[in-house]
């Protein structure tokens, strides 16, 4: 597998268009406002991604400041990625409006086919795609090592669509953002969510449990790297 280090901004021309980039890029903007006036976003310096295949984004879930983490973090390299997000949050008309705005594609049980089948159908168009493969937000109570289990269709996706996976450990998102709560912590300046990437994982094999336990175990390593972080080459 060929892969390239991207710094900010420079795989902005190296993936096909999605056809959402206008109202992607206003969220990204919007997003990186939140995190001035709040909490801050710390990431490294490049993000290695794969040059001659399709690439899944694939992080923990935490908190629901993962997903504004997710479009600061893959904005801030040029990303424009199409996000799988938990139908149910389709079900507000004002979030179906924005989701669907910024491409994202909805998930469930009832439809997981027809998810996993759209999300390939835009990797093997050259699209990035981003997924958390745990489904569902982790409360720390139900997590080993940072993360929580991720599901099998992570693996199914990257494997019909010969992609390579991109591990991405988020920390302490869940102090910006606490679970059941509805708003994030927008005053509190004293926390930061570290972002940490992890080289480009190939599955070549249908074992598609153990390639999710080998995700969550490097999406795991990074968590805990971004926790016992004490210092970061960027701030956002």
């Amino acid at each position: 597998m060929e892969t390239r280090h991207y710094r900010q901004g420079e795989a902005i021309d190296a993936f096909a268009p999605t056809g959402y980039e206008r109202f992607y890029w206003r969220a990204v903007k919007g997003s990186r406002f939140l995190s001035r006036i709040g909490t801050r976003v710390k990431l490294p310096e490049t993000v290695e991604l794969p040059t001659d295949r399709p690439a899944i984004i694939a992080a923990n879930h935490s908190s629901m400041f993962d997903l504004v983490a997710s479009l600061i973090t893959l904005g801030h390299y040029g990303v424009v990625a199409r996000i799988g997000v938990n139908s149910r949050f389709f079900e507000n008309p004002v979030a179906d409006w924005f989701l669907r705005g910024i491409g994202c594609i909805p998930f469930s049980r009832d439809h997981r086919e027809e998810a996993e089948q759209t999300m390939i159908d835009a990797l093997k168009a050259g699209q990035v795609c981003a997924i958390m493969p745990e489904g569902k937000i982790v409360r720390p109570g139900d997590q080993v090592d940072g993360v929580g289990q991720g599901r099998p269709g992570v693996s199914r996706i990257a494997r019909m669509a010969g992609a390579a996976v991109v591990p991405v450990g988020f920390a302490h998102s869940n102090r910006a953002w606490r679970p059941g709560t509805p708003f994030p912590k927008l005053a509190q300046r004293s926390a930061a969510v570290v972002t940490s990437l992890g080289a480009p994982l190939w599955f070549d094999t249908d074992d598609h449990r153990a390639n999710a336990d080998e995700l969550m175990e490097s999406i795991s390593e990074l968590v805990l790297q971004g926790r016992n972080s004490s210092s970061v080459e960027r701030e956002v």
